[in-house]
């Protein structure tokens, strides 16, 4: 087994021409997403998302892209998570996603904001029964006292809405993360990393090179 500094390996991706390349980086984002979906990757709408506790500490975890638009990019989530509270808070977040097989990385850092109680509804519905009992079930990110507790609790859900409609839980929807800045990272060889960097100035955006 190989000693934990000794791991590594060398990327071989392209640069990006700036010249080239998508004056508006969500449209880029678009075409990279495209790609991976192409190539098979399990869940590549899995992104870390971060965020700041009210004592300042980073909490990162990972969840699921669920839209794109030209605003910016949708999760969901229970609105009195860790995640949700940290955004009361503070709204600033970060989304990383990263696509080993393909040797790309995306950063995002921006804004999060609720969307519509009728949007985060038709997303709501759109789950699967199961999931939306559990999202009435599950109280996200508190201590369970018992070790049957959240059984019990989709158990109780499930009796309660059965042959019903399940409603939206007023506590749960989506969040728009809306950019400030979004980074594309391609691997290269000798570490010589390609990092091209939209800035967003006002209604445009500046498009940058950082070294590696």
């Amino acid at each position: 087994m190989k000693r934990i500094q000794n791991l590594r390996i060398d990327y071989s991706g392209k640069s990006l021409d700036t010249n080239k390349i998508n004056k508006n980086p969500i449209e880029e984002f678009k075409k990279w997403f495209k790609e991976a979906q192409r190539k098979d990757i399990l869940e590549p709408n899995a992104m870390t998302l971060s965020t700041l506790s009210a004592n300042k500490n980073i909490n990162s975890r990972t969840v699921l892209l669920k839209g794109v638009n030209n605003k910016g990019f949708i999760f969901f989530t229970n609105y009195e998570s860790r995640k949700g509270n940290d955004i009361k808070l503070n709204n600033t977040v970060s989304l990383v996603f990263l696509w080993k097989e393909l040797e790309k990385q995306i950063i995002i850092k921006g804004t999060a904001k609720k969307i519509s109680k009728k949007e985060s509804d038709k997303y709501f519905q759109s789950r699967p029964r199961s999931s939306r009992i559990a999202a009435w079930a599950s109280k996200q990110s508190k201590k369970i006292s018992y070790k049957n507790e959240l059984k019990e609790s989709f158990l109780k859900y499930e009796e309660k809405f059965r042959n019903k409609k399940i409603p939206l839980p007023n506590f749960w929807g989506g969040f728009l993360v809306e950019p400030k800045s979004i980074e594309f990272w391609i691997g290269k060889k000798s570490r010589m990393h390609d990092r091209t960097i939209y800035l967003k100035n006002l209604k445009s955006w500046k498009i940058q090179k950082l070294y590696p």
